[in-house]
């Protein structure tokens, strides 16, 4: 395994995205994972085990005395040419980036009976709020038809989830996010999405992605082409799911949505208070739908059939005179 010398990490900051309030007043929602999508590197991969090449994400083991040393968690961009560290194609299989990009991770989640393990952790832009409730999204592929798992998951901790038993499982904490036990990982083609939400205990200021289960938990199923299984992770998003300025969805707001989960398109209906626009949030909280000049409209149908699969928020603006915030309700796109 070969290892190079320590780079310093630059912890990169993504720019909030600002969301207008019906009042005028602006509020602040933003993907607090920085450097989410693996696009920025300080150095391209031309050896493997260098996930700290996107920076600030590292391996938390530190048996060799620090991150950087005892790193065997892989970074994959276009710009590394041929060299098995490249997109699409690299010593573990293919797979082109999410959503036009050119860089992604990749981390073994199983290794047969061993307890061996790799993980992806990194710094958060912003550290978490007590009793707040955030929403999380990650997309994984599995490399080449070996084994499938899966267990995967995602700890938010308040220090570094530091592991020092030379890459072994890191099976005594109990992820905040997991992929459902009966949702096997095993499509090679496409990206799979793994996602939830959770209330924050306060204070969470790291967020480490892998499998938080011995081999006897582990849910494994052979594919007949090995032992391991080794998994590529890109468009990592956490999200705070309660935004000031924006009624949570309740029973009591007027506003239904329908079906949820949506396949291809969404009616939104409100029979209290005419509605004056309408928009859908992702989980990076980028507006992929908006549908304006409602003239007070009770109702709406969405055409939701070009989203990806996943987590969004339509949120519903109503006429100024009625008084009334925005209301922000939560759907699945199947």
């Amino acid at each position: 395994m070969v290892k190079i010398t320590t780079i310093t990490k630059v912890l990169l900051l993504l720019t909030p995205l600002l969301w207008r309030g019906v009042l005028g007043e602006a509020f602040s929602q933003t993907n607090i994972v920085p450097n989410y999508s693996f696009e920025t590197n300080t150095q391209c991969p031309f050896i493997g085990n260098t996930v700290y090449y996107a920076s600030p994400w590292f391996q938390p083991c530190i048996h060799f005395g620090n991150t950087t040393n005892s790193s065997s968690s892989d970074f994959f961009d276009t710009c590394t040419g041929t060299t098995g560290l490249g997109v699409p194609t690299n010593y573990f299989g293919f797979q082109q980036a999410r959503n036009g990009g050119h860089g992604y991770v990749g981390i073994y989640l199983y290794t047969d009976t061993l307890n061996y393990r790799e993980y992806l952790e990194v710094p958060l832009t912003d550290t978490l709020i007590a009793n707040k409730k955030y929403c999380v999204e990650f997309y994984v592929s599995l490399s080449y038809p070996a084994s499938a798992v899966s267990n995967c998951g995602a700890y938010f901790s308040i220090d570094s989830l530091l592991d020092t038993t030379n890459l072994k499982a890191i099976d005594y904490v109990t992820p905040q996010i997991e992929n459902p036990i009966g949702n096997m990982l095993n499509d090679t083609a496409n990206w799979m999405l793994i996602s939830g939400n959770f209330i924050a205990q306060g204070g969470e200021r790291f967020m480490t992605i892998g499998n938080f289960h011995n081999p006897a938990n582990t849910n494994v199923q052979s594919l007949g082409g090995g032992t391991v299984a080794y998994y590529y992770v890109d468009d990592v998003s956490v999200v705070y799911c309660d935004p000031d300025g924006v009624e949570e969805e309740t029973n009591e707001n007027g506003v239904s949505i329908f079906p949820n989960p949506a396949r291809s398109e969404l009616g939104i209906t409100n029979y209290e208070v005419g509605m004056q626009e309408v928009k859908v949030i992702n989980v990076m909280g980028e507006e992929v739908i908006s549908h304006w000049s409602l003239v007070n409209s009770n109702s709406v149908t969405l055409d939701v059939s070009g989203l990806e699969k996943g987590m969004y928020f339509v949120e519903v603006y109503f006429d100024k005179l009625s008084n009334r915030g925005a209301v922000r309700k939560k759907f699945v796109k199947e």
